[in-house]
């Protein structure tokens, strides 16, 4: 799934994120002016920082892909199933590294990672029910201090 369609699919659990006493925070390489339109134009609550230097990424080892793993066979199928969900990719503006995977991490409210999912190819994700199943597991766990996602 793709970074935007993923990101949809999770906010749509914004509430219940925020009920459990956590807070999603998104990271992104685009350049930081490209944010406040990225925000508005979805919707979003939560926070959207800008890492172009790619330095989160590097301290959550998140490779770069090979252009089998962005434009591959298993990319293009997870593409597909975006569109027949009726969800469209997102196009990469230029200058946008489209090599770079993601991942999905979930933190304690002491910044212990307790979640980790690093995505294989480019329409990699984990499921919105593994990641609330992480975060309602770190709120068991702990006082309902707010903690990023």
């Amino acid at each position: 799934m793709s970074c935007l369609a993923h990101l949809g699919e999770v906010y749509e659990h914004y509430d219940e994120i925020q009920q459990l006493g956590a807070e999603m925070l998104v990271v992104t390489f685009s350049p930081p002016d490209r944010i406040p339109q990225y925000v508005e134009s979805h919707g979003w609550r939560f926070p959207v920082v800008a890492d172009p230097g790619f330095e989160a990424y590097r301290a959550f080892d998140l490779p770069r892909g090979s252009w089998w793993q962005v434009a591959g066979p298993t990319a293009i199928l997870g593409y597909l199933k975006l569109m027949l969900g009726g969800r469209l990719p997102h196009m990469h503006t230029k200058g946008d590294d489209v090599k770079q995977l993601g991942g999905d991490f979930v933190l304690d409210a002491s910044g212990r990672l307790v979640y980790l999912y690093r995505s294989r190819e480019s329409t990699d994700r984990p499921s919105v029910k593994d990641l609330l199943l992480a975060v309602s597991e770190t709120a068991s766990d702990t006082d309902h201090r707010t903690r990023p996602v």
